[in-house]
C-alpha cells in the first residue's frame, strides 16, 4: 500500500508511479536480496532515485553488503530518502578528489533534512558501516549518519556511536565527535572529554566543538584550561564551546575578549555574553554588530543583542543567503526558536532569491508549530519548485 507523503519534491504515490515504469516496486524491493550483486546494485539505485522513503528499512541491510558498490549505493539511497533536495557532493581529499554527497549533506546543516523520521535500523546499520574495512565507506557512513539521524538518539545508539571515538582512523574519530555534537548526545560527554587528549589535533578540535554543542557543564573545567593556555586556535575554539554552554563563570573572560585581536575570540565572546544576557555589554555588542570587520562576528553580536531582548531575527534570517555564514545564522535561529518567527516571516516577505526563500520556509518547519501550517500552505503554489518542496516538507514537519 502506498501512502501519500511528500518527499524530495515528489509524493510517495508519484514515486511508486516512477518505479512502476521500470518494474513493480515490490519486485525491486525483493531484488535487494538477490544473490547477484549487479541486481542488488540496480535495485538499490532504483529505490534511491525514487525518493520512496518506505524503502529505507529494506535498503538498510545493504549498508553492510559484501560488495562495496552496493554499500556505496545504499548510503546514497538512504540520503536520498531523507534529504529535501538532491545535492551534488563536495570533493574530498584522500579519495582521488571524488565527491561525497554524505559530507555535503552533513556540512549543509539540519535544513537539508526532510521531515520523515528514520527507522532505527537505518541508524544502527550506518553506525556499523563506520567500522567497514573500506575507508571511503566509513567516511560516507559517518557523515550520512550525521545528516540523517535526529536527536535524541536512544542511549544504546549513542554508546555505539561514541565507541568510534576510539577508532584507529583519526578521520572517523573526528567525524564521530562532530556527529555527537550535532545530535547533542549528552551520554557521550565523558568520552569526548577523554578525547581532548587525543594524539590528533583535528580530533581534539572537533571534541571541543562537540562539548560546546552538548552544553554539559562537566566539560567546563578542561575547556577553561585550554583557554588559559592561550594557544591559537585551541583557545578560541574552547572559548566558543564555553560560550555555547553559557558558562556563567566565564562572563569576565567573555567581556575581556570582546576587543580581542582574534575575530574567533570576539565571536565567542559575543555569543557567550548573549546567552548570559549580560546587559552591561549591550552597548558594546551593538557597536560590534554595526562595525566589526568580520561578518561572523557581526552576526554573533546580532544574536547576542537578540538574546538581550531586541529581536534581530530579521537580520539573522537575511544572512541565510550568504554562503559563508548561512549555517551559523541558521543555528542561531534554531536556538532562538519560535520567538524568531516574526522576524523570519518579515525576511521572507522581501526575499527574492529562490534558494533563500526555500531555506527560510523550511526553517519555519523547525521553529514553528501547527499554528503556522495555514500560512506555510500558501507557498505550496509558489512559482519556484524548490520553495514548493520546502513548504511541503515544512508542513510535514509541523504536523510531526
Amino acid at each position: 500500500m502506498l501512502h501519500r507523503l511528500t518527499l524530495v519534491g515528489v509524493t510517495v504515490a508519484t514515486a511508486g508511479v516512477l518505479l512502476s515504469a521500470q518494474a513493480n516496486w515490490q519486485d525491486v524491493v525483493r531484488n535487494l536480496r538477490n544473490p547477484d550483486p549487479q541486481i542488488r546494485l540496480k535495485s538499490t539505485q532504483q529505490l534511491g532515485g525514487s525518493g520512496y522513503v518506505e524503502a529505507a528499512e529494506p535498503v538498510a541491510p545493504l549498508l553492510q553488503d559484501p560488495d562495496d558498490r552496493v554499500q556505496a549505493a545504499a548510503i546514497e539511497a538512504e540520503l536520498g530518502f531523507f534529504l529535501v533536495d538532491r545535492i551534488g557532493g563536495v570533493r574530498i581529499m584522500g579519495f582521488g578528489g571524488s565527491k561525497s554527497t554524505a559530507q555535503e549533506a552533513f556540512e549543509a546543516g539540519p535544513l537539508v533534512r526532510a521531515a520523515p523520521p528514520a527507522p532505527a535500523a537505518v541508524i544502527d546499520r550506518l553506525i556499523t558501516a563506520m567500522r567497514d574495512e573500506n575507508p571511503r565507506i566509513r567516511f560516507d557512513a559517518v557523515h550520512a549518519l550525521g545528516a540523517i539521524a535526529e536527536a535524541p538518539l536512544p542511549p544504546a545508539q549513542v554508546q555505539a556511536l561514541a565507541d568510534e571515538l576510539d577508532h584507529y582512523d583519526p578521520i572517523i574519530r573526528a567525524a564521530t565527535a562532530r556527529v555527537l555534537g550535532r545530535l547533542r548526545a549528552a551520554e557521550g560527554t565523558d568520552r569526548l572529554i577523554a578525547t581532548l587528549a587525543d594524539s590528533n589535533a583535528v580530533v581534539r578540535q572537533f571534541a571541543v566543538e562537540a562539548l560546546g554543542m552538548i552544553r554539559d557543564n562537566k566539560a567546563a573545567a578542561p575547556l577553561l584550561d585550554l583557554v588559559s593556555r592561550g594557544r591559537a586556535p585551541a583557545a578560541s575554539q574552547a572559548l566558543l564551546a564555553l560560550a555555547r554552554m553559557g558558562h556563567t563563570e566565564s562572563r569576565d573572560e567573555f567581556r575581556r575578549r570582546l576587543t580581542d585581536r582574534d575575530p574567533a575570540m570576539r565571536r565567542a565572546a559575543a555569543e557567550g555574553l548573549g546567552r548570559l544576557q549580560d546587559r552591561e555589554s549591550l552597548d558594546a555588542l551593538r557597536g560590534i554588530e554595526a562595525s566589526d570587520r568580520a561578518e561572523d562576528v557581526r552576526l554573533a553580536a546580532a544574536f547576542a543583542v537578540d538574546r538581550l531582548g531586541d529581536s534581530q531575527a530579521h537580520v539573522l534570517a537575511a544572512h541565510m543567503i550568504l554562503k559563508d555564514v548561512a549555517v551559523q545564522s541558521c543555528a542561531y535561529l534554531l536556538e532562538i526558536g519560535r520567538p524568531a518567527l516574526s522576524g523570519v516571516r518579515a525576511t521572507l516577505d522581501v526575499a527574492k532569491d529562490h534558494r533563500h526563500r526555500a531555506d527560510v520556509v523550511h526553517l519555519i518547519g523547525f521553529i514553528g508549530t501547527r499554528d503556522e501550517i495555514g500560512w506555510v500552505e500558501t507557498f505550496l503554489s509558489d512559482r519556484d519548485e524548490r520553495v514548493r518542496r520546502a513548504a511541503a516538507d515544512a508542513i510535514a514537519r509541523l504536523k510531526r
